[in-house]
């Protein structure tokens, strides 16, 4: 029964870890499922649902069954997860360490990222505060503003969250920090431009990786997964549009009429250095406040250029801001499968951080928070917002599909040469490898795996 115990708890461990670090629902269950299977239990089924991993085992005849529920965090990312995720599974499949160990090696690992300083933290929020002003074209000063802003809104955010308040309360303490930061910086420096620092500095916490992933899920068919990330989304920018609705009351009662808080912003489209450097600041500071690591966040930073530069590029040929989004994604998708094996990290949070200066939440805020206040043109941006985000996805994991489905068939023939006469399955395969884990898998849940002899089919 101790080896039962150890075994679901390292399961929940691992795909807790998978999910943080980027992992899809079908690469989450199909790990787990390896786990189990390299356990040797062949009864267990796995499921990732609305914000939880739900994990059972029937057992077999004349034992109890057994099923436990997880709560998981399908917003967050933390980079250095999936190296030592990987690492872990693999030592486990191959017999190197047992399930009580890899629990020890994961908690470890936990308390140690805990460690990371509110300086790296702030640091990559003020990156970000300046990099996504940069992206919708902000002057100098305003510039100046959102990285203060970023900076106390970061603070603001990790006192509440070291409180363990509910997400919506986090989202909303930073939106209301955001909002009278900007205004008191607006008021000393004489600028009027409230609404793009406000933007600028919040942009860390809009709604668009939860979005992204949410069409992902749908379009693989994890669909309670896809639900369970929707709503996410929907807390958090409704947690930001409440907090930045007081701070707008507030700050009128002292800030002078000419300042500006809401109106509809719109990144750039020129082909520029603007754009371009903020890209790489908004990759870089995310790469850092997720946990990212020196060679890692150059890397990441030059993904998250080159997915700015490819969709201005595509943009100025003359192709509609729709293609051009969802071709970027394609190219960049696919690149994101390549570099998974060498950065040791899921292609999902490659693409996590490359696509961030496309992402579409500064459009989901600005078009709740306007129609709360009947700002002319706010539902037409969140309808834009929700179009660019399925061709982002769409694109992203069109261009998985295909650069995995080619590395997949690199992976058979392999198998084959080592396994010959066996059959070669994606989700169960008699030759435990983590490798296996870096591909994307691009199935239905609930996929039945039959093992027949000497392979899995």
């Amino acid at each position: 029964m101790t080896h039962y115990v150890e075994t679901y708890k390292f399961l929940s461990l691992v795909g807790d870890s998978l999910i943080r670090s980027g992992a899809s629902s079908a690469s989450t269950t199909k790990t787990l499922l390896g786990i189990s299977t390299a356990a040797g239990l062949t009864s267990v089924t796995v499921s990732v649902t609305m914000g939880q991993l739900i994990i059972s085992d029937s057992r077999g005849e004349n034992q109890l069954p057994y099923t436990e529920i997880f709560e998981v965090t399908p917003a967050g990312l933390d980079i250095q997860w999936r190296s030592k995720t990987e690492d872990t599974v693999q030592r486990f499949l191959t017999h190197e360490i047992s399930a009580g160990e890899g629990i020890e090696l994961l908690e470890q690992e936990q308390s140690s990222l805990h460690s990371l300083s509110w300086t790296w933290s702030m640091l990559g929020f003020g990156l970000l505060g300046i990099g996504f002003s940069q992206i919708i074209g902000a002057t100098w000063i305003t510039a100046l503003g959102a990285l203060i802003s970023s900076l106390l809104v970061s603070l603001v955010y990790s006192w509440v969250n070291f409180a363990r308040a509910p997400g919506l309360f986090r989202f909303a303490g930073a939106g209301f920090t955001a909002v009278l930061s900007a205004t008191v910086f607006s008021m000393l420096t004489a600028t009027t431009d409230v609404a793009t620092i406000v933007v600028s500095s919040l942009a860390a916490y809009l709604a668009g990786i939860a979005a992204y992933a949410a069409a992902q899920d749908s379009i693989t068919g994890w669909y309670l997964s896809a639900l369970g990330r929707l709503m996410d989304a929907i807390i958090c920018t409704a947690g930001l549009v409440t907090g930045v609705s007081v701070g707008i009351g507030v700050s009128r009662l002292f800030a002078p009429d000419n300042l500006v808080f809401i109106k509809l912003l719109d990144a750039e489209t020129e082909v520029s250095t603007d754009p371009i450097v903020g890209a790489a600041l908004v990759s870089l500071g995310f790469a850092i406040s997720c946990g990212g690591r020196k060679w890692q966040l150059l890397v990441l930073a030059a993904t998250g250029v080159a997915a700015q530069a490819t969709y201005l590029l595509i943009t100025n040929l003359g192709l509609s801001p729709h293609a051009a989004t969802a071709l970027a994604a394609l190219i960049v998708g696919g690149a994101c499968v390549l570099l998974a094996k060498p950065m040791k990290l899921t292609s999902n949070a490659i693409m996590t951080v490359s696509f961030l200066p496309l992402f579409p939440g500064m459009m989901i805020y600005q078009g709740m928070l306007g129609t709360l206040f009947s700002v002319e043109g706010a539902l037409g941006a969140l309808g834009q917002a929700l179009l660019i985000t399925y061709c982002l996805s769409v694109g992203g994991t069109a261009g998985q599909y295909l650069v995995s489905e080619m590395m997949w068939a690199l992976r058979r023939a392999q198998f084959k040469h080592s396994h010959p006469g066996q059959t070669f399955s994606k989700v169960m395969v008699d030759e435990y490898n983590a490798q296996d884990i870096i591909l994307p898998v691009f199935s239905k849940p609930f996929s039945k795996v039959e093992s027949d002899g000497g392979g899995q089919r």
